[in-house]
């Protein structure tokens, strides 16, 4: 699930973007070079909440990213593994266990020194795998359970602020100023540009736009996606547009989707999570080979599903700490 969030924010770490962003300049011709878009310059006509909205009122409105729902992979096959391997460490416990219990009620013969040896040499294999799954396998474990079930990027249109909440893992929850953010969008992009795409922000760290939870300074850089995926380019552009009126006009200018995004997790929108069939299909005749496609592999979505369900199961809902939950709140 946050294994693109997990890779951005890790590889600021080892990255000169200085050194990169002269040699994209010196690669890319003047007049392709697309100047920055600012929160006050309009990109569409159009409104569009893309169904991304997790809480809406007049003073902030709380938006999903785009790989809420990419998760349950890494849940099934490496924690499939871990599990086995517990399981094998049990059993080992449970017969040596049970052979050193007849020996010492003398229902069993004494056993030979090799015979002792293996007895302790078998445990010793799941001991050892379970230490290296832990020491190198758990950390891409934690991109799916036993972190937040989301993350969420909070507008608050009062304090004029964007926050967003992440585990720690992915940078922690910071605080970041509206009016200095670069929004890396192309108002004259094709509709194909479009296809799948996803509002994605930039704070430069030069602004001093960017503070921690307790409001602390942090000389960084900040990045976040904004959104689920879109199907074309003027979606993208209205979901933008959706935003930036919230933000610059108010509720008026952006009205409140009829519909929310749900919190709880319900095993039917894991299932429809992960059978990504656009019903959008059922209108173009010449996409329907789709259909049979997913329904041979039912048996493959199901179980996809399912370790989809265990993996929000084994998820926390995060929660904002109580600073920012409560800003630009009436009284």
């Amino acid at each position: 699930m946050y294994l693109f969030e997990w890779l951005m924010f890790d590889g600021r770490k080892t990255v000169d973007y200085e050194a990169l962003e002269k040699e994209a300049d010196r690669q890319i011709d003047d007049d392709e070079k697309i100047p920055p878009i600012g929160v006050t310059q309009s990109v569409s006509e159009a409104l569009y909440h893309n169904d991304s909205l997790y809480a809406y009122n007049s003073t902030y409105i709380d938006v999903r990213t785009p790989n809420d729902e990419k998760r349950g992979l890494i849940t099934l096959i490496p924690g499939t593994g871990g599990v086995l391997l517990i399981w094998m460490l049990i059993g080992t416990l449970y017969y040596i266990g049970r052979d050193y219990l007849s020996l010492f009620m003398g229902d069993k013969p004494s056993l030979h020194t090799l015979e002792y040896l293996l007895m302790w040499i078998i445990p010793a294999i799941p001991i050892v795998s379970l230490y290296l799954y832990f020491k190198y396998v758990f950390s891409y474990l934690r991109l799916e359970i036993f972190t937040a079930r989301r993350l969420i990027v909070r507008f608050n249109r009062i304090t004029r602020k964007v926050y967003l909440l992440r585990p720690k893992h992915l940078g922690g929850v910071v605080a970041l100023d509206w009016d200095k953010t670069d929004v890396c969008i192309n108002p004259n992009m094709s509709e194909l540009d479009g296809t799948g795409g996803f509002v994605l922000l930039g704070w430069e760290k030069e602004y001093h736009a960017v503070s921690d939870a307790d409001g602390n300074p942090k000389d960084d850089f900040e990045m976040t996606l904004v959104g689920k995926p879109t199907r074309n380019a003027a979606e993208l552009l209205a979901f933008w547009e959706y935003i930036r009126r919230y933000m610059e006009d108010g509720p008026e200018a952006a009205p409140a989707p009829e519909r929310l995004l749900p919190r709880f997790p319900w095993p039917w929108h894991s299932l429809s999570a992960v059978w990504r069939l656009d019903t959008g299909f059922i209108k173009t005749p010449a996409l329907w080979i789709f259909i049979p496609i997913h329904l041979l592999l039912l048996p493959l979505i199901l179980i996809h599903a399912c370790a989809h369900w265990v993996s929000l199961l084994l998820c926390y809902e995060p929660r904002f700490p109580r600073a920012i939950a409560n800003a630009g709140m009436r009284r």
